[in-house]
């Protein structure tokens, strides 16, 4: 009860404390629509024949215009990234302590006792072969195991939940960015208990933290096992890339967004889940579903690409691209999903789903299937966090 007779509520903790001031601070604008106004707001405006945007004889004209960016999503993408990449730099370096090195230890005395070299080592700079096949090589302790399933991954899967719903964070592209966390860390604490970590992440407790706590993919040197310094040449291309995504991204979405992105009619409703069989294969329904899929993908080039220029920026490091133009560029079906769309997640589930169960159970089926049971897995998270309760 305040001086004056009024009742309020009133954070209990400092951490409470702390929330409070960011959810009407940095995290006061929730950015769910866009609420810019042509009237006020716009760069500048032009006139669009209206037959040219609906394909009638209608001879009217309708005012389109060219909005700045809204920097609010700006600076919130930026406070997120920062805090995500303290936690898994910390999270990082306990996993080096508890597992990594220790791992390292064993292989080290058993060299020095005589034990051969994996033939395969050598190559295992790239991070992308079967380097310490031999279990008494990469088995991780009963400690190891404890701690990653007991405590960093409860942490990485619940973290994004937790901080989503105190923050109140309703904007999906700012929610993602949360989820690079328990989608990308949850197979790094899998692939080094089983051994599969990247060999230059394994070299130093230095290399290992930025690689764990970058949320995309580090480049690494293959000669000498650091990571690749950010070049001007490398700075510009990505600054083009970043550039080139945001103009498709922004047509794409001026295009779809005045139909609900369902420029085709159909005969259901577009969240509908009661198509038949006919309607599903129906030409609107695919060329519909086509249109978003070039959205999707613009969209997550354009973010990955923007989450990557802050670790370019701060960590001097060279990261790879993700998305690499999987609509147009794909030959065959394992072409567009190995090696062209997320490349990040199919390099995890590779060396955190994949490479461990083969190399216990020896079966490659088994291996495809539980690869894909952990994909599904992770999708069906994702779906909950982005858009449960809201």
């Amino acid at each position: 009860q305040a001086h004056d007779g009024s009742i309020g509520c009133y954070p209990k903790n400092s951490q409470e404390m702390i929330l409070e001031l960011l959810r009407h601070t940095v995290f006061g604008r929730k950015l769910v629509n866009d609420s810019r106004s042509i009237v006020d707001n716009a760069l500048f405006t032009f006139e669009v024949p209206l037959a040219l945007l609906t394909g009638s004889d209608n001879n009217a004209t309708t005012i389109c215009a060219l909005l700045p960016p809204d920097f609010a999503i700006y600076y919130q993408f930026f406070v997120i990234v920062f805090f995500q990449s303290i936690f898994n730099a910390i999270l990082g370096a306990l996993m080096f302590k508890i597992v990594i090195e220790p791992q390292q230890q064993r292989k080290t005395i058993q060299r020095n006792n005589g034990s051969s070299r994996s033939k395969t080592d050598k190559q295992d700079f790239a991070g992308d072969t079967l380097a310490g096949t031999d279990k008494k090589d990469v088995s991780s302790s009963g400690t190891a195991f404890l701690f990653a399933f007991g405590i960093a991954m409860p942490c990485v899967v619940l973290e994004p939940i937790y901080a989503v719903r105190a923050l109140e964070i309703r904007n999906v592209g700012l929610i993602m960015v949360f989820l690079c966390t328990p989608i990308v860390s949850s197979l790094r604490i899998t692939e080094a208990l089983s051994g599969f970590a990247p060999v230059p992440t394994r070299t130093s407790l230095r290399n290992y933290v930025a690689y764990f706590s970058c949320l995309l993919g580090m480049e690494f040197d293959p000669l000498t096992g650091n990571p690749k310094r950010v070049s001007r040449e490398f700075f510009w291309k990505r600054l083009t890339t970043l550039g080139r995504d945001f103009v498709i991204v922004s047509l794409i979405i001026s295009f779809l967004k005045p139909y609900e992105y369902e420029f085709f009619e159909t005969h259901r409703a577009v969240d509908s889940m009661d198509h038949t069989l006919r309607e599903m294969f129906s030409w609107q329904h695919l060329l519909n579903n086509l249109f978003v899929a070039f959205l999707i993908s613009a969209c997550l080039s354009q973010f990955s690409i923007g989450v990557s220029l802050v670790y370019n920026i701060f960590y001097g490091v060279q990261t790879y691209e993700i998305v690499l133009n999987p609509m147009l560029k794909s030959k065959s079906p394992s072409d567009f999903w190995g090696r062209r769309w997320n490349v990040l997640v199919h390099n995890g589930l590779k060396n955190g789903v994949y490479k461990p169960t083969r190399k216990h159970t020896s079966s490659k089926l088994l291996a495809v299937v539980a690869t894909f049971v952990v994909s599904g897995i992770i999708h069906e998270y994702v779906n909950y966090v982005m858009f449960h309760g809201h």
